[in-house]
């Protein structure tokens, strides 16, 4: 494409502001009810550390539950941030890592760590996401506004 055609086509741009969602945010679990109790699989890495897989997605989830020789009953569980801090606070207290969105084929090369992140930085994480927007915007406006403050006493001496 010539410099001349790309002036004359429409240019598709979205917009995007840092610190903000759209909306709440679900994750997808994989779960199985046992004696009124909700156990989540985990899956031990190669290192020996406990890991639990979070899904954005119910189909990204049921991936990894037809991988599996055994469903049983084990089902994709939608949860909302506050059960999943619930979650990694109490039963999976002892998980090391969170594995986002984990391929079937990454739990059998043993490369689940590439998407794990440890469990109190994914809590800090979606804890950040609940209390709503960082506050970047405005350290950066004030950050700029100091600086020409600064400029501007400068050029007066």
């Amino acid at each position: 494409m010539t410099p001349q055609m790309a002036k004359n086509q429409p240019r598709r741009t979205t917009e995007h502001t840092p610190g903000r969602l759209s909306g709440p945010v679900s994750y997808w679990l994989i779960a199985e009810k046992r004696s009124n109790r909700i156990e989540v699989l985990t899956i031990r890495t190669d290192e020996g550390q406990e890991t639990l897989p979070v899904f954005s997605s119910e189909e990204e989830a049921e991936i990894i539950l037809r991988f599996g020789d055994e469903i049983g009953g084990w089902r994709a569980r939608e949860s909302d941030a506050g059960e999943l801090i619930s979650i990694l606070s109490g039963p999976c207290a002892g998980v090391k890592k969170v594995a986002l969105d984990p391929s079937p084929e990454m739990v059998v090369e043993g490369t689940v760590g590439l998407v794990s992140l440890l469990r109190q930085g994914f809590m800090n994480l979606i804890m950040a996401r609940r209390s709503g927007p960082l506050g970047l915007e405005e350290s950066e406006e004030r950050s700029s506004t100091d600086h020409s403050v600064e400029t501007m006493v400068r050029s007066q001496e």
